[in-house]
């Protein structure tokens, strides 16, 4: 009788709703923890420790955070972090805009034909898509220096040259960040009611001021979540700035070229400094959750909902 009660007893709190909950985000909840929360308190750890992944871990205190501050590949590889993330982000809103524009008000007849296209980019892995612009961007036999030495231009060195390896990998980030957002961006232009434009048209307002008054400010919402994501996603570039310059590029072309992930990993999977490749990773997320947090402050300023 003991044990039948225990059962009862058992499946009765199983069927409880609240435990079917916990039991459903468990898989997820377990996932979370053992691939991502477990990882970061084990990078963080690390920072403060010297090992090479083999021999006693050895502590170091914040050694490894002063060593980045004379560690000039590491500074340089900031610096291009962040003129890319410069360069990249405008680029993007500035195009999603307009083409956004075009698509979604099918401005120009063939729209409704070349709809996919612009989702391409976004069905392609960057590894792959970074290898083709790879062979289209070569200096000997590329497509691009083809064509501009038929125009009379001559060929550029565009992945040879630190003056413009890292333009190289701004535009491929470009190309491969558009097609999202522009699917964002022209859901954010449809979900605008009709009303407001024929009312502005009533009151003679023109295109122009109809973008600046209504669509824009409308757009707000989406352009803040494209800025957020995209800022994050530019500052973890990794795959295609490693496939263009490859796994041991020249030193100036390394500098040049090279970005925050690419240091890291280098450091810990290269050289095998972990520690020092996990103070470099806690420096990646302390600015990316700065600015990310900076955003979402000011946001009030300037995003329009409802």
């Amino acid at each position: 009788m003991g044990r039948v009660s225990g059962n009862r007893n058992f499946f009765h709190w199983m069927g409880k709703e609240s435990v079917q909950g916990y039991l459903m985000i468990a898989p997820n909840s377990i996932g979370l923890m053992v691939f991502y929360i477990l990882p970061i308190m084990w990078s963080v750890l690390l920072a403060f420790h010297q090992w090479d992944g083999l021999s006693a871990m050895e502590w170091t205190g914040i050694h490894n955070f002063r060593r980045l501050l004379g560690d000039a590949s590491f500074l340089a590889a900031l610096g291009n972090t962040a003129v890319y993330t410069v360069l990249v982000v405008p680029a993007i809103l500035l195009l999603i805009l307009c083409f956004g524009m075009l698509l979604a008000h099918d401005v120009l007849s063939f729209t409704r034909h070349v709809r996919t296209l612009y989702f391409l980019p976004l069905m392609t892995m960057p590894v792959a898509a970074a290898l083709v612009w790879k062979w289209l961007l070569n200096l000997r036999f590329g497509l691009v220096n083809r064509v501009l030495e038929a125009l009379g231009i001559g060929a550029v060195p565009w992945l040879s040259s630190p003056s413009y390896v890292l333009y190289s990998i701004v535009f491929i980030g470009v190309w491969l960040g558009v097609a999202y957002n522009l699917i964002v961006i022209i859901a954010g232009i449809r979900s605008i009611p009709r009303g407001y434009y024929e009312a502005a048209e009533i009151d003679g307002a023109s295109g122009l001021d109809r973008f600046l008054r209504i669509t824009l400010p409308l757009l707000t919402p989406s352009i803040f979540f494209i800025l957020v994501t995209q800022l994050i996603t530019c500052f973890q570039v990794f795959d295609t700035a490693f496939v263009i310059l490859g796994a041991d590029p020249p030193g100036s072309l390394h500098r040049a070229g090279s970005t925050i992930v690419m240091s890291l990993y280098e450091q810990g999977f290269v050289f095998f400094n972990m520690g020092y490749s996990s103070a470099q990773a806690a420096v990646l997320f302390v600015c990316v959750l700065v600015i990310t947090i900076g955003q979402f402050l000011f946001q009030k300023r300037w995003v329009h909902y409802g």
